[in-house]
This record gives C-alpha cells, sequence and structure tokens, in this order.
C-alpha cells in the first residue's frame, strides 16, 4: 500500500514529466535509495523499454515486495494521470485550438525544461566523483545534444565504454585496497 500510494502521489503531482518528483520522493522523503543509488538506477529504466519513472517503480516495487510490489506501483503511478488525461482530452477536443490554451501550453514549455535539467543537475551531485564520470557524462550531451546523434547510438557505443571503464577502476581500487590491508 505504501508503495502504491507514494507512486500514486507522484503520478498525481507530477506534470511535466514526473522523474523530478520521483527523485525526491524516492531519495529525499522515502529515502529509499541514496542518490547515487538512484543516479545509477536511472540509466537501466531508461534503457529498458517503457517509461522511465514506470520501470523504477517496478524495480523498487519488486525489491521490496516482490511482483505485487511492482503491480502496486505501477498501478499507483498510473491511476490519476489515467483519470486526469482522459478528462483533459475530452477538454481538449472542445477548447484545445483556442488562444488561451495555446498561451497555456506554451507558457508551461520553460518549466517542464527547467525540471528537466535541475534533475539532471542533482543526479551529476549524486554521482562518484572522478574525471571519467564527467568525461563520459560529457561525451554523452556532447552526442546526443550538439552532435544530434540518435540516444540509442550514442548509449550504444558508450555505454559499454563507461561500463568497462567503471569495472577497471573498481578492480584497480580492490586491488590497491587489498595490497594495503597485508
Amino acid at each position: 500500500m505504501d508503495l502504491a500510494l507514494a507512486f500514486g502521489t507522484i503520478g498525481a503531482t507530477g506534470f511535466g514529466g514526473v522523474l523530478p518528483w520521483a527523485r525526491r520522493m524516492v531519495v529525499d522523503q522515502r529515502r529509499w535509495l541514496t542518490d547515487r543509488e538512484f543516479a545509477e538506477l536511472l540509466p537501466l529504466a531508461q534503457l529498458l523499454p517503457g517509461p522511465n519513472v514506470a520501470n523504477i517503480a517496478t524495480v523498487l516495487g519488486r525489491r521490496f515486495r516482490g511482483p505485487r510490489g511492482a503491480a502496486a506501483a505501477v498501478a499507483g503511478l498510473y491511476f490519476c494521470p489515467t483519470i486526469v488525461i482522459v478528462l483533459i482530452g475530452f477538454a481538449y477536443a472542445q477548447w484545445g485550438q483556442t488562444n488561451l490554451v495555446q498561451h497555456l501550453l506554451s507558457g508551461l514549455m520553460p518549466a517542464a525544461t527547467g525540471l528537466v535539467i535541475a534533475t539532471s543537475l542533482r543526479l551529476l551531485a549524486g554521482l562518484e566523483r572522478h574525471w571519467t564520470t564527467l568525461a563520459f557524462a560529457g561525451a554523452t550531451f556532447a552526442g546526443s545534444f550538439l552532435l544530434g546523434l540518435p540516444l540509442l547510438v550514442v548509449l550504444g557505443v558508450l555505454g559499454p565504454c563507461a561500463i568497462l571503464t567503471a569495472y577497471r577502476r573498481a578492480q584497480r581500487h580492490r586491488k590497491d585496497g587489498a595490497g594495503t590491508d597485508s
């Protein structure tokens, strides 16, 4: 029930994208994950098919309560938005082409962009402080935003390289740590 209510709150309040709300609830409010754990879970959620936050809800629900927890978290996440989007669909069909509605939608765009940027900065703050981390984040930004390459191509190339780099760094750290203990 706690999972359904928590993700239901995210679904009910997360207009313009729910990732910032999900991160705040999971990390800051409920403390189910640390900043680093959330930053490590997000790439997995992005690589899996489906919406990122639904994948996060599925993983967390399964971690805490198995398949029933996963189902409860995802159901909670989608319950309110489903009702709201059906009602908005009816309203948009009726009044969507009016100037007021068009201006309202244009005004919401900068707020949604700001939420994405703020969440990205919080995710960067939770990552390990190492030059390779910033290099891969910068390369991903450059490839997808500056060069306009498809995200799947960028992640397909940089993802394995980043994983291999992190693995080698961890191996070196273990080797150096084991050498100082003896």
